[in-house]
């Protein structure tokens, strides 16, 4: 169906195409929809095309039931550097003024937001050193760049303000603890720098007196076999393992004098940005009560290419070793499925050549003095080649974006190719055959969530084209799915669900968040109703970009899954989600199929 879609050149719809397979194909007659109505409703099509017919879901409407909704702030971000809630309504002075400052002072914006938070499991071995009450490690973006005001506001900044807010130097790296009610543990959250102690951090402008793009951005955190690794996004994806400690916890004195910190090891490092023992990093905020280290420097996932971000990392137990390693995974693009076991300690030194040939086209000649390009020195030493599996099923549902009236033909607003997103989550045979149709699974899966977005492209710039165009399908709004695949090379992709969105948080009265929300109350989660998702003239009740970061089963009850996501750049937020449900979206009975 999807071959016959792209041959025609949007000439035919995907409804067509089941039609054209269903009266073509004895052994898909369920293609056609009409056959397929006649199956579930009794051999009748008395209301075809009129009362129970295929539903095309809103994508506030078909995501996935949740409890405990959790709102994140880290407490140790210091007053001073919040955005004034009574700024809100003259947002575009205050960035004026902070753009003066900066300018003057050489810096960047000296204020600060956090949103896309990670999430994992403290590992056994690391809570020993940690409070008997903590469950969970989260990490956080914490950065000046945001989108919690209006399109309009950014649009009627000046450009050198715009390029300040947006492409900041600053990227910093929130850690916190949490209980098992993802409540963080008063006095340990903390902010560090990690580009600045690594001695990789950027200038803040160009010579030309551009604002430039930080060294790190998106962080994320992953469990492999008993250890915290940390990822970020620089030219492509960065690895590193961490580990916890608390102070009182064990002889703080012997910590001090046995890990020396990440600015005095980087300096032993020299030019080449080489070294292969741990160092403590110093808290930017938050005290010295939850003290983070480092294991190395970082190691290089290029498997990618140099346009490669938010890789998930995934083990696999042994099939024929139960008690050795799990296998490590980098997931690279989730449609089409690319996925390479790396080893993410142990890298190759590449020359510096190497990596300029990796990063900019043939033939190009240019000039480049990055700091980062000792880590871009590091690849992580791969096993074998990338896999890739067959094509994809199709999504398990249909959302409004695919209904004929709204995109005809090949106008579908959303790309196809899926990114992280997160992963992964195993689901047990057993899991697997509640919540959904009845399908027999005989095999686990894993279970991923990723998300598309209508991409921004050349003629969005074009003054003849018309504005209504435009703002029919704005670019860069986002929608999330579920994934599931083989837990073996290749990795093939079993189910999808169709898309969805993840909601704001509710309203607070006051300074208090409602009943119904956990965590911290947070000034600006009012701000992400500035940005609403958006296709076709309609409003869904939902941000622009709800980016899921951080997806993983939760601790101590394996029924029920935590999904972590940013909302516009501007807050973060988890909700706790059961596992029937997901697999109610990835394989839903299609004469019961109902959202709430």
């Amino acid at each position: 169906m999807q071959r016959d879609v792209q041959k025609s050149n949007g000439k035919m719809t995907l409804i067509k195409a089941a039609t054209k397979l269903g009266n073509e194909s004895k052994s898909c007659k369920l293609c056609n929809p009409v056959q397929c109505w006649m199956h579930y409703f009794n051999n009748s099509t008395q209301h075809y095309g009129n009362g129970h017919q295929s539903k095309y879901w809103r994508f506030d409407k078909s995501g996935p039931k949740f409890t405990n909704p959790t709102t994140l702030t880290l407490t140790s971000i210091p007053s001073e550097l919040r955005i004034p809630p009574s700024r809100f309504d003259d947002i575009g002075a205050y960035f004026q003024e902070k753009y003066e400052f900066a300018k003057a002072s050489n810096s960047s914006m000296d204020y600060l937001v956090e949103y896309n938070p990670g999430l994992v499991v403290i590992p056994t071995k690391m809570k020993q050193d940690l409070p008997k009450e903590a469950a969970y490690l989260l990490s956080m973006r914490v950065t000046p760049a945001n989108n919690c005001f209006s399109a309009k506001v950014y649009a009627d900044l000046p450009k050198e303000v715009w390029n300040a807010a947006y492409y900041t130097a600053t990227n910093h790296l929130g850690l916190a603890l949490l209980d098992e009610k993802y409540q963080m543990l008063p006095g340990y959250d903390v902010v560090v720098e990690i580009d600045e102690s690594f001695d990789l951090k950027r200038s803040t402008t160009t010579k030309a007196g551009d604002s430039v793009s930080p060294t790190f951005m998106d962080y994320r955190l992953f469990v492999l076999n008993n250890e915290v690794y940390l990822h970020a996004n620089a030219d492509t994806v960065i690895v590193n393992r961490l580990s916890l400690r608390a102070k009182g916890f064990g002889d703080d004195d012997a910590h001090m004098r046995s890990t020396g910190t990440c600015e005095a090891v980087a300096e032993e490092g020299g030019e080449m940005g080489n070294w292969e023992k741990p160092c403590r990093m110093d808290n930017l905020f938050g005290g010295d009560k939850l003290q983070i280290t480092l294991m190395r420097q970082f190691n290089t996932v290029w498997s990618g290419g140099v346009y490669g971000k938010n890789y998930a990392l995934f083990g696999v137990p042994n099939a024929t070793h139960p008690n050795a390693p799990d296998s490590v995974y980098a997931e690279i693009d989730i449609f089409p499925h690319h996925v390479q076991q790396i080893l993410p300690d142990e890298f190759d030194q590449l020359e510096k050549t190497d990596v300029f040939g990796r990063i900019w086209k043939p033939g190009t000649h240019k000039r480049r003095r990055f700091k980062i390009d000792r880590v871009n020195m590091r690849m992580v030493k791969e096993v074998g080649n990338t896999s890739e599996s067959a094509n994809a099923p199709l999504p398990s549902f249909s959302t409004v974006d695919a209904h004929e009236d709204w995109f005809p033909g090949d106008e579908a607003p959303f790309k196809e190719a899926a990114h992280g997103g997160a992963c992964c989550v195993s689901f047990s045979v057993g899991e697997l055959n509640l919540g959904g149709a009845k399908i027999n699974h005989h095999e686990p899966l894993l279970v991923g969530i990723g998300h598309t977005k209508v991409t921004w492209k050349p003629w969005y710039s074009k003054k003849n084209i018309p504005q209504e165009k435009k703002d029919r399908v704005p670019h860069t709004h986002y929608v999330s799915l579920f994934y599931a695949f083989d837990p073996y090379p290749p990795f093939q992709i079993r189910a999808r669900s169709g898309y969805f969105c993840l909601g704001h948080a509710p309203l607070a009265t006051g300074n208090k968040l409602p009943p119904s929300e956990g965590g911290i109350f947070n000034s600006r989660s009012i701000l992400t109703r500035n940005r609403m998702l958006q296709q076709n003239n309609i409003t869904f009740d939902c941000p622009q970009m709800s980016f899921v970061s951080s997806f993983i089963q939760k601790a101590g009850d394996r029924s029920k899954t935590i999904i972590g996501y940013g909302l516009n750049d501007c807050t973060g937020r988890l909700v706790e989600v059961e596992k029937r449900e997901i697999t109610r979206l990835l394989y839903p009975d299609p004469t019961s199929m109902v959202f709430d």
